[in-house]
């Protein structure tokens, strides 16, 4: 009979995410994950098969813990155009201005478009974006060129969590952020000016 794990499986997920997130896949050890985590080898490769398993839970922990309820407080079914630039702007506020990205587009950098252990983690996490950011977009905007707007909101988000793993984000950057939605939320205004004329 298999032994009752001892340790809380959600945090060791959360400390391995932290730790991908900083290192990257490749840059980590095996002894910087039993660091993290606080387990050992034998339990890390008896609960996760490997490294390469452990970086698969730890990204779809990511998402689901990280990435999703972000979008659900900033881009959730009633949300408008300025909750979703909250959802922009924030990268630049405490916690999330620590300079390590997002480990869903470090992935991405680092794996690239070829089939990895991080394919479905990242596939899964950018599709999410695109889906709810296009979701706010199409509901405040109207349906008329909805993908591409949304297409160029993606573009932007993702382009700062690039800045931010880099190291490079400025109060440019987020002046843009601002000038964008205002574009949009003019858009929205003329719109409902034609509508009530």
């Amino acid at each position: 009979m298999a032994r009752p794990r001892s340790y809380d499986e959600q945090a060791v997920l959360t400390a391995a995410m932290h730790a991908f997130r900083r290192e990257g896949y490749a840059h980590i050890s095996v002894a910087d994950l039993e660091t993290a985590t606080g387990l050992r080898t034998s339990s890390l490769y008896n609960a996760f098969g490997d490294k390469a398993g452990l970086f698969r839970r730890a990204l779809d922990h990511y998402v689901t813990s990280f990435v999703s309820p972000r979008l659900d407080a900033y881009a959730g079914a009633e949300a408008t155009l300025s909750d979703l630039e909250q959802l922009f702007l924030t990268l630049f506020q405490p916690p999330l201005d620590d300079g390590y990205g997002c480990l869903v587009v470090n992935s991405a950098a680092e794996f690239g478009s070829a089939d990895s252990i991080a394919s479905d983690g990242v596939r899964r996490g950018l599709g999410l974006v695109q889906r709810r950011v296009e979701d706010v977009v199409r509901r405040e905007l109207g349906a008329a060129g909805a993908e591409a707007k949304a297409a160029r909101l993606v573009l932007l988000y993702e382009g700062v969590l690039v800045l931010s793993r880099g190291g490079l984000l400025s109060q440019n950057h987020q002046d843009a952020i601002v000038h964008e939605f205002d574009a949009l939320r003019q858009e929205k205004l003329r719109q409902e000016r034609e509508h009530t004329s």
